[in-house]
């Protein structure tokens, strides 16, 4: 009977410790290189230039670089949350990661921000994608405002314009009293500094809202009107590089540790940063181009201010640099320092 008990007692203490080792060959996946599916979200449906040449290709790709270890599904259209609650269903885990617009969320990225103020987009988007990733690798500062993800790169659109529907703005005085949708705090600083009203509402939501009058327009990037197929209700674009806005791709940090060391490191050096910044820029240039040539096609009027009429949309908007820097005084940050940092890079 001794014997038999014994018997069971072995049997059974080997049963959980097969048990027990398959538990952890599963937790610790990332570690073995297993494969792994992570989800990747944004806003935008899968006409958006940047669902067809940011996202998808750099899934495709890193499926390809891991030898299908590593399989990211991209849900687009909000499918994995709307645009304000991106950011915050990444870092709970909601989703493993996704892309989005730091303008959706007020006040978690004032640092990073400073690439948002008025007249700091004098490039393409290619041009100012590389100098929001160098911003973001020179300073502290900004790096601690993304310390609960795993950030994979950041990047800009292209230089932003006045868009309007029925209402031209062909000097200073024609923007006053203009209804415009606004996709940052900063850019809504700018529209009041000019006698406008600013309006946030998410990006998807601008065609009703010019539709139904609740709008005049928007400071929105030339590209945006094929993006969110604006070519029918949009009448007139005032180009002027008035500002741009900075978007990020990140993940969950648990996420991104169910990667193998070996995968992340693949990705990393193939991926991560700069390179990947410069190719979702280069993705909004390439939607200008075409947005430009269609919208003139389609009889959308550009305008382009002379000298004297831009110089009093920048004369209105320096309040707005003044007081950015004066706020990361108050937070203890050189904010100088980092304004004059990001005109240098703007103009390397």
């Amino acid at each position: 009977m001794a014997l038999k008990r014994k018997t069971y007692f072995l049997i059974a203490f080997f049963s959980f410790v097969t048990l027990l080792l398959a538990a952890c060959s599963e937790e610790s996946s990332g570690e073995g290189g297993d494969s792994v599916e992570l989800k990747l979200g944004h806003m935008n449906s899968t006409e958006h230039v940047q669902d067809s040449m940011s996202m998808r290709p750099f899934a495709e790709q890193a499926e390809e670089l891991t030898e299908g270890r590593v399989k990211f599904e991209i849900f687009p259209g909000g499918a994995l949350g709307g645009p304000a609650e991106t950011w915050d269903n990444i870092v709970t885990g909601v989703m493993d990661g996704g892309w989005g617009l730091q303008g959706y969320n007020a006040g978690l990225f004032q640092v990073h921000s400073v690439l948002q103020l008025p007249f700091l987009a004098n490039g393409t988007g290619e041009e100012l994608s590389v100098v929001a990733q160098k911003l973001y690798e020179e300073f502290p500062e900004i790096q601690e405002e993304y310390k609960d993800v795993k950030p994979l790169w950041f990047h800009a659109a292209d230089p932003y314009a006045i868009i309007t529907k029925g209402k031209p703005v062909r000097s200073f005085e024609d923007v006053k009293g203009l209804k415009l949708r606004t996709p940052s705090v900063e850019a809504g600083e700018m529209i009041e500094s000019w006698g406008a009203t600013p309006v946030s509402l998410p990006a998807p939501e601008i065609y009703d809202a010019l539709q139904k009058g609740v709008i005049d327009g928007g400071v929105l990037p030339v590209a945006a009107i094929y993006d969110f197929n604006l070519t029918d209700t949009v009448d007139y674009v005032t180009l002027g590089n008035f500002n741009t806005s900075l978007f990020y791709v990140v993940m969950n940090k648990d996420s991104w540790n169910k990667i193998s060391e070996e995968d992340q490191k693949l990705i990393e050096d193939e991926f991560l940063g700069e390179p990947w910044a410069a190719k979702s820029g280069a993705a909004f240039d390439f939607q200008k181009e075409e947005a430009e040539k269609g919208s003139k096609e389609a009889g959308v009027e550009f305008i382009e201010l002379d000298d004297a009429e831009l110089q009093k949309f920048k004369d209105a908007s320096e309040v707005v640099t003044e007081n950015w820097i004066k706020k990361m005084e108050d937070m203890g940050i050189d904010g100088q320092k980092i304004y004059d940092r990001a005109l240098e890079l703007i103009n390397e």
